[in-house]
């Protein structure tokens, strides 16, 4: 199955299939399985179907790449890592399939692939967790760069509020004169499952920390990664990880 000729980078992949009691048919009468078998198997060319971890690492990369341009260095760091080979090895595989265009340093969807990774999230199990508006993640991000205090606070609740729901969550805290940062995640090593904090960070003021937020609020879509690595691995290995991944991305404030 070649990319579809009316292709249209709104609507999810596979719009065009057609959902019947034998499973969903494409334009030249194949039978798939799931759209994502018809993405896999039809589009990509792959013999055998795709296993869930092949989908979720294609659809961590390609939102890095489609929602603000995450930095190569920091994406081969977190992603991949820091496996140079690896990292260079799926750019240049994504190219090829035409879902990416672009070097390796500077590859970015193409069309289809803003439709491959809108199917990709839709179609994620467990069910996705819609991340939050681009325009409030952004807001966010100008923390600590001349916004209105209020204007940047009232951004900030409200992508709390969006995030609210996510099973890891990055919270801002206030506990006597201390400015902190937490990372709270549910417990599963007891018989009564409980959420408990996994990380915190203080800092010196609420702009330092809101700085810090505003990082973290651009990479949402890490947020489980991150909160999972701190549960196999320690809250000491996370904090390593973000010097290494803010150094990577050029700074807080540092543009892409």
């Amino acid at each position: 199955m070649a990319a579809h000729g009316s292709m249209r980078c709104d609507l999810p992949w596979g719009w065009w299939l057609r959902a019947e009691p034998r499973g969903f048919v494409d334009d030249e009468e194949n039978v798939w399985s799931s759209v994502r078998d018809a993405f896999w198997r039809g589009r990509l060319g792959f013999q055998s179907p795709g296993e869930p971890e092949h989908f979720e690492m294609m659809l961590r990369v390609m939102t890095s790449m489609g929602s603000r341009q995450l930095n190569p260095i920091e994406s081969k760091h977190d992603l991949f890592e820091n496996s140079i080979l690896f990292w260079r090895f799926y750019m240049l595989w994504l190219g090829s399939t035409g879902l990416a265009n672009g070097t390796v340093h500077d590859a970015s969807l193409t069309e289809e692939g803003r439709s491959a990774l809108a199917m990709l999230q839709a179609t994620r199990d467990p069910a996705w967790v819609d991340l939050p508006m681009s325009s409030v993640v952004d807001a966010v991000r100008m923390v600590g760069q001349g916004a209105a205090e209020k204007a940047r606070e009232a951004s900030i609740q409200q992508f709390e509020a969006q995030t609210s729901r996510l099973p890891w969550i990055f919270s801002r805290e206030r506990v006597g004169t201390r400015f902190l940062i937490t990372l709270t995640g549910l417990a599963r090593d007891s018989r009564m499952p409980t959420k408990r904090v996994f990380w915190s960070q203080d800092f010196a003021g609420n702009v330092a920390r809101d700085d810090f937020f505003g990082w973290l609020a651009e990479r949402v879509e890490r947020w489980e990664d991150w909160g999972e690595f701190a549960y196999s691995e320690g809250a000491g290995a996370l904090t390593q990880r973000f010097l290494q991944l803010v150094i990577a991305s050029n700074g807080l404030t540092g543009r892409r």
